[in-house]
């Protein structure tokens, strides 16, 4: 039996934050929009600014020397990236953030945030808390790339993008490729898609051209 889409609840953007010195920087952070296969950052480009992630999905492409693009992660509300280049001096982007829906960044410069932290000493607990828990599940993402079954971390990687683009109602579109999905779980491509195809023959979703669709949430959590 289909799970409701209900059961896919994205996460609050505030309740996502560190509450915290929470009120100081979005006071300060500027709000700022971007249309789907929009680029928020490229790149190499110079790191001067902190993103939290309001609303909407952002895809989180690395490019290799050999001209290859991976991706790595899809951020979605309460996320947020570029922390290193309000901590450190002359860094570049390491990766390039492209916009796959409609979305809504907070924009924090790196002058600003050096204001609010010296007249608000509770905005480094912010930041701490935030990449503490961001290496938290960084760490968790590692240890189920070495020791959990492939067919497992697929059903969890759907699962996580399933609350992304969640609207409510089934089937959840996820506006990714078969090989998105493999680099997103860290499995090849041929694995990935021999997961995803027995899926789809049980019914717990359909693969499209760039897309899948999730009919089955519940059937999808129970492979997790």
């Amino acid at each position: 039996m289909a799970g409701p889409a209900s059961d896919l609840r994205p996460r609050s953007f505030l309740d996502a934050l560190p509450e915290v010195g929470r009120d100081r920087v979005l006071a300060v952070a500027a709000p700022r929009t971007y249309p789907a296969r929009a680029v928020v950052v490229r790149q190499g480009d110079v790191a001067d600014a902190l993103y939290l992630v309001e609303s909407g999905s952002l895809a989180v492409r690395h490019s290799t020397p050999a001209g290859a693009s991976v991706m790595l992660a899809v951020l979605g509300a309460g996320d947020f990236f570029g922390e290193v280049g309000v901590l450190l001096d002359a860094q570049q982007r390491t990766a390039t953030i492209e916009a796959l829906d409609d979305v809504v960044v907070r924009v924090l410069a790196r002058a600003d945030f050096d204001a609010l932290r010296r007249r608000h000493p509770e905005v480094n607990d912010f930041l701490l808390i935030a990449l503490a828990r961001n290496t938290e599940r960084l760490s968790r993402l590692v240890a189920q790339a070495h020791h959990m079954p492939v067919d497992r971390r697929v059903a969890r990687r759907l699962l996580d993008l399933g609350r992304h683009f969640s609207r409510g109602v089934l089937p959840v579109v996820v506006p990714l490729s078969q090989e998105d999905v493999a680099q997103i779980v860290g499995a090849t491509r041929p694995t990935t898609n021999q997961v995803l195809k027995r899926l789809e023959a049980d019914g717990v979703l359909r693969l499209g051209r760039g897309r899948l669709e999730i009919h089955d949430v519940r059937g999808l959590r129970e492979r997790c």
